[in-house]
């Protein structure tokens, strides 16, 4: 894929410089100086399904006034373009220093906000699960992950009435970056839904390693949502590792190396969300 060629045909824009980004586990991405200012080209598979709603709800929250690493429309018009058997998107380059465990507040009270401005109309927890179903045929690689999963899913099945909104995904800290004026920026799109809240929050407390500061935070911002997160967050904890198992799972079956530098760490990803489990 020639990237300066690509940015030229399908959004107009001439790069004057390009270096490819790393660490990312399910995309590639450039980075790259143009008319003065900077963009990233990402590219993931063809079959992401949650690329194309990701830059949407990006573009919905920059509307809103969050920094989100807004998508740039091509020049037919479209956040995705299909490029070589990729989806190929274009999105405002966001600099700032990412943010760490340490600073679980300014996490949550974020991560409360897009909630807030993302909010949707409830589905179905049954077909939301095709997060965890998805990966069902990799679940048997070893004898505890199906049972874990299945039971997982089980937990969340009871409930008949959550929030839902569209989600980031995958709130890890340093999709978190601090600007220089103090505010907070959120990005790396990729994996949005729309889900129960629930869940962004359960990921968000699975990062930071606890809910101590990240949950008042988060509930100062949605007061509304105390008594559900009491009663669910723990049995969206379970689910959230449930899917760290079955995406290690799937990475260790099929030998995906992209993000890391060794196989090894699939190994331990995979051990990691054994243990959350606590088996």
């Amino acid at each position: 894929m020639d990237i300066a060629q690509l940015l030229q045909d399908r959004w107009g824009l001439v790069a004057t410089h390009l270096e490819e980004l790393t660490g990312g586990m399910n995309s590639e991405a450039w980075s790259a100086a143009v008319d003065g200012r900077r963009v990233v080209l990402k590219s993931v598979d063809a079959g992401d399904g949650g690329f194309t709603p990701g830059l949407e709800l990006a573009a919905r929250l920059s509307d809103a006034g969050l920094v989100t690493g807004r998508p740039v429309p091509s020049d037919a018009g479209r956040l995705v373009e299909r490029v070589d058997g990729r989806q190929v998107g274009v999105l405002d380059f966001v600099d700032g220093e990412p943010l760490t465990q340490a600073d679980a507040t300014e996490i949550g009270e974020l991560l409360g906000r897009v909630h807030g401005l993302s909010r949707e109309p409830a589905g179905e927890v049954k077909d939301w699960l095709q997060l965890v179903t998805q990966l069902d045929p990799w679940l048997d690689l070893e004898p505890w992950i199906r049972p874990a999963v299945e039971g997982a899913m089980d937990g969340v099945r009871r409930f008949e009435s959550l929030t839902w909104a569209g989600l980031h995904g995958d709130p890890a800290p340093e999709a978190f970056l601090r600007q220089a004026d103090g505010t907070v920026g959120l990005i790396d799109w990729g994996a949005a839904m729309h889900g129960p809240v629930l869940y962004d929050l359960a990921s968000a407390v699975m990062y930071v390693g606890g809910p101590a500061a990240v949950v008042p935070a988060y509930l100062g911002e949605r007061p509304e949502l105390r008594a559900e997160v009491e009663g669910g967050l723990d049995a969206f904890l379970q689910v959230r590792y449930a899917v760290q198992a079955g995406y290690f799972a799937w990475r260790c079956s099929n030998d995906v190396r992209a993000g890391i530098a060794d196989a090894a760490e699939n190994r331990k990803g995979l051990e990691d969300a054994r243990r959350a489990l606590g088996l």
